[in-house]
């Protein structure tokens, strides 16, 4: 079982090294492939991540779901990690991910993400708490949580779209016909930078509204 964990990056160059560094730390050598798919950075994101990704690819523009699917594009792994690069992912990751798609009754899912972490403070209990019952019932992720996708399952769903603004949100829409979103008792701990800038109802109000404005992507992406 071979992972690929994709991360798409704007401006990053301020954290990368040490979340690349932390990945990898983490992640046993050989058995995982780190994607790094910058999309015109003004800073050196893309030069940072070299040394500590297996690829690291440019993209003429910041567009998220073009960069997510040119990551997935040039992966080898069979099964596509989609991640923040500010997110940090359980130390045992793998290993809760093995166990998942090892485990009996897995065919009836598309997809599995990791529980949200957002700290300890009251918001970002709260924010945690709505995050992750948003998985477990409606189906929906963020790309903070990391989603984890047979790479087989990705093409059937046609992947990631070419501006659609809620690349995590659309994705989890076409998955749902193949299958459940499975919420994994692992926490992968999330920046909290969204909530401190906007409040967590100011932060949770700005992700409904753009849910419920969302119409889809105006064209699709090319095949592979």
């Amino acid at each position: 079982m071979r992972f690929s964990i994709i991360i798409p990056t704007h401006n990053e160059a301020f954290h990368i090294v040490s979340a690349l560094k932390r990945l990898r730390q983490i992640s046993p050598a050989g058995s995982v492939e780190v994607i790094v798919v910058d999309g015109a950075s003004t800073d050196d994101t893309a030069a940072q991540a070299r040394r500590w990704a297996d690829q690291v690819l440019s993209h003429e523009r910041a567009d998220q779901g073009e960069q997510l699917h040119l990551g997935a594009q040039k992966a080898s792994g069979n099964f596509l990690l989609f991640l923040r690069a500010g997110s940090q992912l359980p130390g045992g990751w793998r290993t809760a991910l093995e166990r998942f798609w090892l485990s009996p009754g897995h065919e009836s899912a598309s997809a599995a993400v990791f529980r949200a972490d957002f700290g300890s403070s009251l918001s970002g209990r709260l924010a945690a708490h709505l995050c992750n019952a948003s998985s477990r019932w409606r189906g929906r992720a963020f790309l903070e949580q990391g989603i984890c996708v047979p790479a087989e399952i990705y093409r059937h769903a046609e992947g990631f779209h070419p501006g659609e603004g809620l690349e995590d949100f659309a994705l989890c829409g076409r998955l749902r016909p193949l299958g459940r979103l499975a919420l994994l008792p692992d926490a992968v701990r999330i920046s909290a930078g969204a909530l401190q800038r906007h409040g967590i109802f100011g932060a949770l109000a700005r992700r409904l509204w753009r849910e419920m404005l969302y119409h889809g992507p105006s064209h699709r992406p090319t095949a592979a």
